[in-house]
């Protein structure tokens, strides 16, 4: 997934209110990054190095991170322990995602 296109997503996201709220999946609850934190915010928790093919956007507020791969799947990958391995598919694409979460 390219990082300006993820960008180009959340600032819609962001703009239709859905900011944090409950999810419909695992992990239950979404906070999402705001575009200009989306880079920093991979550099701080290091995604290249422990999980590498993944891009966060956001977290659960509780230790989860919501994560892209290259293929625009969706998972929830827990921030202590970080390993690629260690990712949950919780939708098949960014839309499928965005269904599951509520204002």
């Amino acid at each position: 997934m390219n990082i300006e296109e993820l960008k180009k997503i959340l600032h819609s996201w962001i703009g239709e209110g859905y900011i944090e709220g409950e999810l419909l999946v695992q992990p239950e609850w979404y906070v999402l990054w705001q575009p200009e934190e989306v880079e920093e915010s991979n550099r701080d928790y290091q995604l290249s190095e422990y999980a590498p093919g993944f891009v966060t956007f956001g977290g659960n507020g509780a230790g989860e991170l919501l994560v892209v791969n290259e293929q625009g799947e969706v998972f929830y990958l827990p921030a202590i322990g970080m390993a690629a391995d260690a990712a949950i598919k919780i939708a098949n694409s960014l839309q499928e995602f965005k269904g599951y979460m509520r204002q």
